[in-house]
């Protein structure tokens, strides 16, 4: 029997000695404080309250100063040249990072360098699990809506997109394409902003979208294409073949798989009038197997920042021997610090270790 003292009082327990742990308090377990900053066009946006904030916040203790330790931007801007801490070029387009001024980069084109991750558009501005086909999912009453033929919603139209336009031409004059953004808008009204939930709206309307990347990019897919998939149409897509790894290719029309665009408008109408294709077609899952890919994970690109973040050796805008000189000049041509603001140069740091690698 053991006795245990409460107050004056003392309370029988039929538990022997040896049974008994001694109760130690529990450590709150504490994260590592990282000090960063962001600059350029990232630098304008809420520094604490954004994706990659909040992804780093998992690991560590994030603490927004002037003289980081990590500085995160992006290709819009100089002022990332005004730190001397490791940097990290982030971008959602198709611009590739120049590794004299960046220690590490996330793209959303393939770069092949071991300090890059790729990180498409549509992953980092899409959730995966929007695409996951429910049990629920039934094609043939998607079938039966009033749904017309084809949308096509862009904001311009150039030299440099010539290739969208003659495929908008070819189709139309096939079968009438209801265009909803500033580009050939054929329809009376425009879509604010050709994107979010009015753009989904639209996009359930027809049977098909055309998706059309601007320019072939390898490891370039946008939005564009992920869109049509949420919207349950199906994309008629062009743009680069490589990320569509992740994708079911019997979900989508590949345009690049044909040998003109007269031979895919072939295709397409074949579909429209063939409803029990274009409802085989409809009824594939976007993605392989149903499953969400790993090209998503938000866990794996966390924990390419935190090795990169970790890795002990001087950042590359130390290394120039004429960093001094080419600060001050970017100090005098950009007059924003005299305001005294957060986004103003921070002092230059020094005695950073170097690796013995």
């Amino acid at each position: 029997m053991f006795m245990l003292k409460i107050g004056e009082d003392f309370l029988a327990l039929p538990v022997s000695p040896d049974k008994i742990s001694i109760m130690r308090p529990i450590q709150k377990m504490t994260k590592p404080v990282l000090h960063l900053d962001f600059a350029d066009a990232l630098g304008k946006a809420k520094k604490n309250d954004n994706f990659l904030h909040n992804l780093l916040a998992r690991h560590y203790d994030v603490q927004i100063v002037d003289d980081p330790e990590v500085l995160i931007f992006t290709h819009y801007g100089h002022r990332n040249r005004l730190y001397s801490c490791k940097k990290i070029f982030y971008t959602q387009e198709r611009y590739f990072p120049d590794w004299k001024n960046c220690d590490a980069a996330v793209t959303s084109a393939f770069c092949k360098h071991p300090r890059a991750y790729y990180f498409p558009f549509f992953a980092a501005h899409r959730r995966g699990k929007d695409l996951i086909r429910s049990h629920g999912f039934d094609p043939e009453k998607i079938l039966r809506e009033n749904r017309g033929f084809c949308s096509y919603m862009h904001k311009y139209e150039d030299r440099s997109v010539a290739i969208r336009t003659r495929f908008f031409h070819a189709l139309n004059r096939r079968a009438k394409v209801d265009a909803f953004g500033p580009a050939r808008n054929n329809t009376g009204f425009t879509v604010p902003g050709v994107a979010g939930e009015a753009k989904q709206r639209v996009l359930r309307r027809c049977r098909f979208h055309i998706a059309f990347e601007n320019r072939l990019t390898p490891g370039w897919t946008t939005e564009k294409f992920t869109d049509a998939f949420e919207a349950n149409t199906v994309p008629i897509y062009w743009g680069d073949e490589h990320a569509l790894r992740w994708f079911n290719p019997k979900a989508f029309v590949n345009v690049r798989k044909f040998r003109n665009f007269d031979e895919c408008c072939d295709y397409i109408l074949h579909l429209e009038n063939s409803p029990a294709e274009y409802l085989q077609m409809l009824a594939e899952p976007p993605f392989p197997g149903n499953r969400v890919p790993e090209i998503y994970s938000h866990d794996r690109l966390l924990e390419f920042l935190v090795r990169e973040i970790e890795r002990v050796e001087m950042p590359v805008a130390r290394r120039c021997w004429f960093y001094p000189l080419t600060k001050w000049r970017l100090v005098r041509r950009d007059r924003t610090h005299e305001d005294g603001s957060r986004n103003g140069p921070p002092p230059p740091r020094r005695g950073f270790p170097v690796s013995s690698s």
